[in-house]
């Protein structure tokens, strides 16, 4: 672990990531925040229906169904280091527009900036994971991967933790904070030029601009690797019932009568947890990647989740639960990540790592009708907890690690 640390580029990177997914998550957290506010002052009034929160998350999500594989395919054409230190810079300028969005007091505006903060992190992401593999030794790649994991999740506690306290202590000033987070993406920027330089990997390559054809153009070449896809699959799965797990935790703290400061710590400890586990996924495969990990870590959350279900329903029972089942999670995700940045061949890593990150938006995107079909058909968020425990289950069984070890095999062979 240390001598990977001491990579001053591998480092640089996680630096860069932790910075960018801490400035998202304040901005995001913060327009949310406000988004509540605003829902409150308009009730009676004919935006009394409109789920403005609702509203702002979906124009986040927006740009990663709508750029990221064109973003995957400027991965391969020009240097991800260069990639990644070009949207450093957009992020300052949108964080410049934030401060406006936030002075002029205008929501509408705020919710356009989280637009195009969503479209700086949808050409970052295959960027930044398709540097990894460029940067380290293979043998270190799911170490790496649970660097980077554990960085992102403390980003976010980090970054959720300090927008409400913003919102709470500038008031009037909130432009202050589109300010800061600018400042912040600036020394981002600096942090990220510190990256080793890297080669393209298909400087031919010519992006395609519909996203729906660069998908299935995706798709078709992740099937080339037949595991390949089912890996991609396997890992959206993993968000899909991430993205449920949210709303109904946070349903459960009026269910059991709990504050919702308290409830909020309780899930960054969960998030934690999560964290912890990523750093001990990579450091299981140090020598070798493990994928049998993936299924049992995929099982030990879905029985966490089912028992949340019909376990006893007082506030310690489900966190300390999930405390244990979020710890095994990252053995879920961690191998499926690795797997993902290993199996392409080089050229078209941009490519899959895109297709990755939208067909993730899109299971993500799924969960919220999930979500409404558990609520319509009268499932409390106890109750829901047990489909979220299904699609863990049957990601598990669908991951078949004997095809995933063999097909690792072959790429290790692979010259």
């Amino acid at each position: 672990m240390a001598k990977l640390l001491a990579d001053p580029s591998f480092r640089r990177l996680v630096g860069t990531q932790f910075l960018t997914v801490f400035n998202d998550n304040v901005f995001k957290q913060t327009v949310l925040l406000l988004a509540v506010f605003a829902q409150q002052q308009n009730q009676g009034s004919a935006l009394a229906d409109l789920d403005l929160q609702a509203l702002a998350a979906f124009f986040f999500a927006l740009p990663f169904l709508m750029f990221a594989v064109f973003a995957g395919d400027l991965a391969d054409r020009f240097s991800k280091r260069q990639v990644v230190v070009a949207t450093k810079i957009a992020e300052a300028g949108i964080m410049l527009a934030a401060a406006l969005a936030f002075w002029t007091g205008s929501l509408p505006l705020g919710i356009l900036v989280l637009f195009f903060m969503g479209t700086q992190s949808a050409f970052l992401g295959p960027a930044k994971y398709g540097l990894v593999p460029e940067l380290v030794e293979e043998k270190d790649l799911a170490r790496a991967n649970g660097h980077m994991q554990g960085s992102v999740l403390v980003g976010i506690i980090l970054g959720m933790g300090a927008a409400g306290f913003l919102v709470d202590r500038l008031g009037q000033a909130m432009w202050l904070e589109g300010v800061v987070l600018a400042a912040i993406a600036l020394y981002g920027w600096k942090v990220a030029r510190g990256i080793r330089p890297v080669p393209a990997a298909d400087p031919l390559r010519r992006p395609g601009l519909n996203p729906f054809r660069r998908l299935m153009e995706g798709f078709r070449t992740a099937a080339k690797t037949p595991p390949l896809l089912r890996v991609l699959v396997a890992n959206s799965m993993f968000w899909l019932a991430g993205a449920l797990v949210l709303p109904c935790w946070n349903e459960m703290a009026g269910e059991l009568e709990v504050s919702a400061t308290i409830w909020s710590g309780a899930l960054g400890a969960l998030a934690l947890s999560q964290a912890l586990g990523a750093l001990a996924a990579g450091t299981a495969s140090r020598r070798r990647l493990r994928v049998r990990l993936a299924p049992l870590g995929g099982f030990a959350l879905a029985t966490a989740l089912l028992l949340v279900s019909i376990g006893p329903r007082n506030p310690w029972f489900p966190f300390f639960t999930l405390l244990c089942g979020n710890f095994f999670s990252s053995f879920y995700l961690i191998p499926l990540q690795t797997l993902i940045q290993k199996l392409p061949d080089d050229e078209h890593l941009g490519l899959v790592l895109g297709t990755n990150q939208s067909l993730n938006w899109i299971f993500i995107l799924g969960a919220s009708a999930l979500k409404m079909l558990a609520t319509a058909l009268g499932f409390d968020p106890f109750e829901t907890f047990s489909w979220i425990a299904a699609i863990l289950a049957l990601g598990s069984f669908w991951i078949r690690p004997g095809k995933l070890d063999m097909a690792l095999e072959a790429a290790d062979q692979t010259p």
